[in-house]
């Protein structure tokens, strides 16, 4: 019996280039996001957004803009209660509601945040809709996105667009990021700042 390979000269891995190789174990080792968004960039983007800046403006206009915002970086967000309704089934349609929490780089809680996710496909990626509110002492916002989990499980950041409801915050748009922090922790924390103009 024959397969008709057998005519067929076998290659040797000096003929395939080392990148090719390697190119599937690359694609599966984590790294880290190798450029998250600069805080004074999602300003810039958050105050156009709000109308307070045209991209392009010189030094002046950039300081000017970024004096009206309010730029919160540094945030580790950890989930205190999560609740998944699936009916037992995961995938397309699943929704979760969650109750996070906000600290400082010293590990003060500076935020309550309420939630809530419904997965809107599983492949390629796992994508969800999030919607969820941020209580402060000072005021709150509310955040909504689509969130390319996959990606972010793989070391991307992530991009809510956060409307501001109360206090210091009220009257005001911008972003917030979202990566995860420490993967190590069950559940994972996660590195979030925002700015708000």
């Amino acid at each position: 019996m024959t397969t008709g390979l057998e005519d067929t000269p076998q290659q040797t891995t000096d003929e395939i280039d080392q990148r090719a190789r390697d190119v599937g174990a690359d694609a599966q080792r984590e790294q880290e996001d190798p450029s998250p968004l600069d805080p004074r960039a999602l300003a810039l983007a958050a105050a156009a957004a709000a109308g307070v800046y045209t991209p392009g403006g010189g030094e002046q206009e950039q300081a000017a803009a970024l004096d009206r915002c309010v730029i919160v970086t540094g945030l580790t967000e950890k989930i205190e209660k999560l609740v998944v309704h699936d009916g037992g089934t995961p995938g397309t349609g699943t929704s979760v509601e969650y109750t996070d929490a906000f600290f400082d780089a010293d590990g003060n809680r500076v935020a309550t945040v309420q939630g809530s996710s419904i997965v809107l496909t599983m492949a390629p990626h796992m994508w969800q809709y999030h919607q969820s509110r941020a209580q402060f002492d000072d005021g709150a916002f509310e955040a909504q996105g689509v969130l390319d989990c996959t990606a972010m499980l793989r070391g991307g950041t992530q991009l809510f667009r956060l409307t501001g409801t109360e206090g210091r915050y009220a009257g005001k748009v911008g972003f917030m990021t979202l990566a995860i922090e420490d993967p190590t922790q069950k559940p994972p924390h996660y590195a979030t700042s925002f700015v708000l103009c």
